[in-house]
């Protein structure tokens, strides 16, 4: 086998490998985020209050800011490496106290939903939506709208339309969730230089399969 041959079997090698470890990392699956309004007893919460979300047995927390004078909260759910959380339902806790409502975590969904705790609250108290699911359809489908009464989810199907222009840049967003650890990019890099130590052990030893120069003859007398 030619020196060509190798380099170029060792490259397909590396190319199938790389996506592959990328896709078992789960690395590729965006988080579910949720977000919405906060009230206790039909009133704002002061900045600050804690909410919790609850999924299998994990749980994530953050706070809640007033925005336009509502009490609001962002909370953002990933999905750990070798667990799934597609279509696992996620409860809420406002403080101390736990919710009515609930969610679905979806891939790289973006979920409003609006807690309520006291007077005012529960789930379809006079026909109130108290959730609301944006789904992704195909570019040229036609808008769907359904809604459970029984538990006030507000489903909306709305299709791609075509991509706009970019528009400005704005500001920066919070800090997001930590990453995760970095045996992957450990894991990767290793690969790498066990890649490149495979080649430079093949070019040692081509090297040393080749013929060696013939001794100069002995000096006439």
């Amino acid at each position: 086998m030619t020196k060509l041959r190798l380099l170029a079997l060792l490259a397909v090698v590396a190319l199938v490998l790389f996506p592959a470890i990328a896709f078992a990392q789960g690395g590729l699956e965006p988080p579910c985020a949720f977000h919405g309004s906060v009230l206790v007893n039909g009133l704002k919460v002061a900045d600050g209050t804690v909410i919790t979300a609850k999924i299998g047995n994990a749980t994530f927390t953050t706070t809640t800011t007033t925005v336009s004078g509502n009490s609001t909260y962002k909370i953002v759910i990933p999905q750990p490496e070798g667990v799934s959380y597609s279509g696992m339902t996620v409860s809420f806790m406002i403080g101390n106290a736990t919710v009515t409502q609930t969610a679905t975590w979806q891939i790289g969904g973006n979920v409003l939903v609006n807690l309520t705790k006291g007077s005012g609250g529960g789930t379809s108290v006079g026909g109130a939506i108290t959730q609301v699911i944006v789904t992704a359809l195909p570019a040229g489908s036609a808008p769907t709208v359904s809604w459970d009464p029984s538990t006030g989810i507000l489903t909306l199907g709305i299709p791609a339309g075509a991509t706009g222009a970019t528009g400005a840049t704005g500001s920066t967003g919070p800090i997001g969730p930590t990453g995760k650890s970095a045996s992957n990019v450990y894991g990767i890099i290793g690969i790498v230089l066990a890649v490149i130590a495979i080649i430079l052990a093949v070019v040692v030893m081509m090297r040393k399969q080749q013929p060696a120069a013939p001794a100069p003859p002995p000096p006439k007398s």
